[in-house]
């Protein structure tokens, strides 16, 4: 697992998640080794540990966040009292739909800051650039939910062979 570290592609995706995620950077790492890991086996605490050789507080804290964000899931392997953990099945679908509900509350906010602005004071930006926002979000937000739908179909035919 170390190469993969080393990998610019890796530095590249843990950065990516550390800007858009806000994810710390031992996070972000041990999140991106699990995106590249992708596999149902998932990795053990202790593989975590050993690959980036730090603390057991701070990966135990990487992994919580990672949990509550719903991101990655822990599960046990039979008997095993080990944990691994892996990406959230759902992941995608997961993002798609809170880019969606961000896209929905950002319109509706800017569809009442618009009305407030009309009668509380000069306007700085016209009526046209609201509406060519507004379009905007609009078709997005309806490619986004198409593309939930289509994900939501995917999951449920491939839980037939899980």
């Amino acid at each position: 697992m170390q190469t993969i570290l080393e990998l610019d592609l890796f530095k590249e995706t843990a950065t990516h998640y550390e800007l858009f995620y806000k994810l710390p950077p031992l996070t972000a790492r041990i999140y991106a080794l699990l995106v590249f890991n992708n596999c149902q086996d998932g990795l053990t605490f202790e593989e975590l540990l050993e690959t980036f050789q730090s603390s057991k507080s701070s990966i135990s804290n990487s992994i919580n966040t990672l949990i509550e964000l719903n991101f990655i899931e822990q599960f046990k392997k039979g008997s095993e009292r080990k944990r691994h953990f892996r990406i959230n099945k759902n992941l995608f679908l997961m993002r798609l739909e809170m880019v969606s509900k961000r896209l929905k509350s950002e319109k509706e906010i800017n569809n009442k800051l618009r009305e407030y602005r009309k009668s509380n004071c000069n306007e700085l930006f016209k009526q046209e650039a609201f509406d060519i926002y507004n379009f905007h979000l609009e078709e997005v937000t309806q490619s986004i939910d198409k593309t939930i739908q289509n994900l939501k179909l995917h999951i449920k035919s491939n839980e037939k062979y899980d």
